[in-house]
């Protein structure tokens, strides 16, 4: 083989590598919640995280986890927004399970019968069964995650 088919070779080989490397990077990273450390704070309404099966959290695009008592404190916050760092992922509570899950594939449950931490009324589940049935217990709403930047007070 020639040098210069050697550094043609050797040079499109270090092209691929680093247009792999790029396009691995480029790939959409999966985001995780944060788990609730006892001496967590409410990013909104600053109160103690204490019952862990209304808790919701936020995950930007730096990776700071913003947490919350109750899903209310995680849409007031939203809507209360000022600053641009845009939000890659949400998380709340299964109030059955007490694991974390995906807000937007989440079933809310509102009803003024619900006592959560800050009285926003909501609680979340995995299942939309067990939701249906928080529905009937609560004489409640059951509602999607868009659905709740839409309630009232």
């Amino acid at each position: 083989m020639s040098r210069g088919l050697k550094r043609r070779v050797l040079l499109w080989t270090w092209c691929l590598i680093i247009g792999v490397a790029v396009f691995a990077n480029c790939q959409r990273q999966t985001v995780e919640p944060v788990a609730l450390a006892p001496e967590d704070m409410c990013a909104y309404c600053k109160m103690a995280i204490s019952e862990k099966r209304y808790a919701a959290e936020l995950i930007d695009s730096e990776g700071q986890a913003f947490k919350f008592d109750d899903i209310g404190c995680l849409v007031n916050f939203i809507k209360n927004r000022k600053n641009a760092t845009k939000i890659v992922a949400y998380f709340v509570i299964d109030f059955d399970e007490r694991q974390w899950t995906n807000a937007d594939d989440a079933y809310y449950v509102h009803s003024s019968e619900l006592a959560t931490p800050m009285n926003g009324g909501i609680i979340a589940f995995k299942n939309q069964s067990k939701a249906r049935e928080a529905v009937d217990r609560y004489h409640g709403k059951l509602i999607r995650f868009e659905d709740l930047f839409n309630l009232k007070g």
